[in-house]
Protein backbone atom coordinates (compact mmCIF):
# COMPACT_ATOMS: atom_id res chain seq x y z
CA UNK A 1 0.00 0.00 0.00
CA UNK A 2 2.86 2.77 0.77
CA UNK A 3 4.13 1.99 -2.63
CA UNK A 4 1.42 2.53 -4.34
CA UNK A 5 0.74 5.75 -2.44
CA UNK A 6 4.61 6.83 -3.05
CA UNK A 7 3.98 6.14 -6.87
CA UNK A 8 0.59 8.00 -6.51
CA UNK A 9 2.50 10.90 -5.31
CA UNK A 10 5.29 10.81 -8.06
CA UNK A 11 2.64 10.64 -10.75
CA UNK A 12 1.14 13.69 -8.95
CA UNK A 13 3.94 15.43 -8.53
CA UNK A 14 5.55 14.61 -12.61
CA UNK A 15 1.83 16.22 -13.42
CA UNK A 16 2.52 19.16 -11.75
CA UNK A 17 5.81 19.51 -12.96
CA UNK A 18 4.45 19.55 -16.52
CA UNK A 19 1.33 21.95 -16.12
CA UNK A 20 3.63 24.64 -13.63
CA UNK A 21 6.62 24.58 -16.77
CA UNK A 22 3.84 25.01 -19.08
CA UNK A 23 1.78 27.67 -17.83
CA UNK A 24 5.14 29.42 -17.24
CA UNK A 25 5.48 28.87 -21.04
CA UNK A 26 2.57 30.44 -21.89
CA UNK A 27 2.79 33.52 -19.37
CA UNK A 28 6.20 34.47 -20.74
CA UNK A 29 7.60 32.22 -23.68
CA UNK A 30 9.75 29.86 -24.27
CA UNK A 31 13.69 30.97 -24.31
CA UNK A 32 12.46 32.96 -20.90
CA UNK A 33 11.34 29.41 -19.13
CA UNK A 34 14.18 27.89 -20.15
CA UNK A 35 16.17 31.25 -18.82
CA UNK A 36 14.78 30.33 -15.52
CA UNK A 37 15.18 26.46 -15.35
CA UNK A 38 19.22 26.95 -16.10
CA UNK A 39 18.88 30.00 -13.40
CA UNK A 40 16.94 28.03 -11.20
CA UNK A 41 20.07 24.79 -11.22
CA UNK A 42 22.41 27.20 -10.58
CA UNK A 43 20.60 29.39 -7.72
CA UNK A 44 20.53 25.12 -6.21
CA UNK A 45 23.51 24.67 -6.79
CA UNK A 46 24.66 27.78 -4.80
CA UNK A 47 22.76 27.07 -2.23
CA UNK A 48 24.40 23.30 -2.04
CA UNK A 49 27.95 24.88 -1.76
CA UNK A 50 26.56 27.16 0.94
CA UNK A 51 25.27 23.97 2.86
CA UNK A 52 28.63 22.14 2.24
CA UNK A 53 30.29 24.91 4.09
CA UNK A 54 27.79 24.95 7.42
CA UNK A 55 27.70 23.03 10.58
CA UNK A 56 25.47 20.07 10.78
CA UNK A 57 22.41 19.81 11.30
CA UNK A 58 21.68 23.19 8.70
CA UNK A 59 24.08 21.11 6.52
CA UNK A 60 21.82 18.43 5.83
CA UNK A 61 18.89 20.62 5.47
CA UNK A 62 20.75 23.44 2.91
CA UNK A 63 22.14 20.62 0.86
CA UNK A 64 18.57 19.11 0.61
CA UNK A 65 17.28 22.16 -0.18
CA UNK A 66 19.68 22.71 -2.61
CA UNK A 67 19.01 19.79 -4.04
CA UNK A 68 15.80 19.88 -4.66
CA UNK A 69 16.27 23.67 -6.08
CA UNK A 70 18.78 22.39 -8.90
CA UNK A 71 16.43 19.62 -9.98
CA UNK A 72 14.74 20.58 -12.99
CA UNK A 73 11.03 21.98 -12.38
CA UNK A 74 9.26 24.64 -9.91
CA UNK A 75 7.41 22.49 -7.53
CA UNK A 76 10.28 21.26 -6.53
CA UNK A 77 11.59 24.47 -5.91
CA UNK A 78 9.21 25.26 -3.38
CA UNK A 79 10.15 22.48 -1.94
CA UNK A 80 13.49 23.30 -1.73
CA UNK A 81 12.63 26.33 -0.60
CA UNK A 82 10.60 24.97 2.35
CA UNK A 83 13.44 22.97 3.75
CA UNK A 84 15.57 25.91 4.27
CA UNK A 85 13.25 27.20 6.34
CA UNK A 86 13.80 26.09 10.21
CA UNK A 87 9.75 25.01 11.67
CA UNK A 88 9.78 23.25 8.36
CA UNK A 89 12.65 21.30 9.63
CA UNK A 90 11.47 20.15 12.96
CA UNK A 91 8.22 19.55 11.33
CA UNK A 92 9.68 17.19 8.64
CA UNK A 93 12.23 16.03 11.00
CA UNK A 94 9.91 15.16 13.85
CA UNK A 95 7.44 12.74 11.39
CA UNK A 96 10.78 10.91 9.52
CA UNK A 97 11.76 10.34 13.09
CA UNK A 98 8.35 8.79 14.51
CA UNK A 99 8.05 6.99 11.26
CA UNK A 100 11.58 5.37 11.50
CA UNK A 101 11.32 4.28 15.17
CA UNK A 102 8.17 2.70 14.49
CA UNK A 103 9.14 1.06 11.38
CA UNK A 104 11.99 -0.49 13.64
CA UNK A 105 9.58 -1.38 16.04
CA UNK A 106 7.23 -3.30 13.93
CA UNK A 107 10.55 -5.58 13.10
CA UNK A 108 11.09 -6.32 16.31
CA UNK A 109 14.27 -4.19 17.08
CA UNK A 110 14.34 -2.34 20.59
CA UNK A 111 14.40 1.57 19.86
CA UNK A 112 13.99 3.95 23.39
CA UNK A 113 13.97 8.02 23.31
CA UNK A 114 15.24 9.48 25.95
CA UNK A 115 14.86 13.53 26.58
CA UNK A 116 18.58 14.83 27.68
CA UNK A 117 18.90 17.28 30.02
CA UNK A 118 18.79 20.08 27.85
CA UNK A 119 15.05 19.08 26.76
CA UNK A 120 16.72 17.44 23.62
CA UNK A 121 14.70 14.16 22.56
CA UNK A 122 17.27 11.40 21.90
CA UNK A 123 16.78 7.89 20.18
CA UNK A 124 18.77 5.23 20.10
CA UNK A 125 18.77 1.37 19.52
CA UNK A 126 19.29 -1.10 22.11
CA UNK A 127 20.30 -4.64 22.03
CA UNK A 128 17.91 -7.05 24.16
CA UNK A 129 14.54 -6.48 24.96
CA UNK A 130 13.99 -3.36 26.95
CA UNK A 131 10.98 -3.71 29.90
CA UNK A 132 9.05 0.25 29.95
CA UNK A 133 9.44 1.18 33.54
CA UNK A 134 10.56 4.14 35.97
CA UNK A 135 13.49 4.23 38.34
CA UNK A 136 12.52 4.31 41.95
CA UNK A 137 15.34 5.79 44.48
CA UNK A 138 15.28 4.42 47.52
CA UNK A 139 16.87 6.52 50.09
CA UNK A 140 20.18 4.85 51.08
CA UNK A 141 20.88 5.06 54.95
CA UNK A 142 24.21 7.42 55.76
CA UNK A 143 26.86 5.23 56.60
CA UNK A 144 26.71 2.58 54.09
CA UNK A 145 27.36 3.65 50.11
CA UNK A 146 24.83 3.24 47.38
CA UNK A 147 25.68 2.11 44.12
CA UNK A 148 24.12 5.31 42.13
CA UNK A 149 26.83 7.57 44.92
CA UNK A 150 29.80 5.83 43.78
CA UNK A 151 33.08 8.16 43.67
CA UNK A 152 35.14 8.05 40.42
CA UNK A 153 39.24 7.24 39.84
CA UNK A 154 40.04 10.52 41.38
CA UNK A 155 37.82 9.93 44.57
CA UNK A 156 35.44 13.37 43.94
CA UNK A 157 31.83 12.39 43.81
CA UNK A 158 30.29 12.01 40.19
CA UNK A 159 28.56 14.41 38.21
CA UNK A 160 24.68 14.94 38.55
CA UNK A 161 22.78 12.70 35.98
CA UNK A 162 21.29 9.85 35.43
CA UNK A 163 21.81 6.55 37.34
CA UNK A 164 23.43 3.51 35.50
CA UNK A 165 21.85 0.23 36.82
CA UNK A 166 24.65 -2.43 35.94
CA UNK A 167 23.57 -6.00 36.21
CA UNK A 168 20.84 -8.57 34.41
CA UNK A 169 17.92 -9.38 35.15
CA UNK A 170 17.09 -13.22 35.89
CA UNK A 171 13.85 -14.18 34.00
CA UNK A 172 11.97 -17.39 35.60
CA UNK A 173 13.84 -19.91 33.31
CA UNK A 174 17.64 -18.64 35.44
Amino acid sequence: MARLLTLGFLALLAVAEVAAVLALVERVGGPATLLVLVLDMVVGLAVMRWGARSVPPARGWRIAGGAFIALPGLVLDLIGLALLVPPVQRWVSGHILRGTEAAMRTRGVSVITVTDASGVPRTTVVPGDVIPGQVVEEAAAPSEPSAGNATDRAGSAPEPGPKVVRGEIAGPED
